[in-house]
């Protein structure tokens, strides 16, 4: 898997820059939804004001947690 980008959090949100070969986006943000059900994303993803993907929670096979990811780069 690639390392498309690096976070860090920041006030109950994660901050931080994705670059890959046909993007750079800085001052990304996920920004958890308290809304979220069923099979609804954990998190929305922004640039600036707008949203470019979501996130849902998972866990590995040893319970680690992590987000799985999905952008929107038309």
């Amino acid at each position: 898997m690639a390392k498309i980008g690096s976070f860090k959090k920041v006030s109950g949100e994660l901050k931080g820059d994705i670059v890959t070969l046909g993007l750079q986006a800085k001052a990304v943000r996920f920004v958890p939804d308290s809304e979220a059900s069923g099979n609804a994303p954990s998190h929305r993803i922004y640039v600036g004001d707008a949203e470019v993907g979501a996130a849902w929670e998972k866990r590995t096979s040893d319970d680690r947690p992590y987000l799985s990811v999905k952008l929107d780069d038309p």
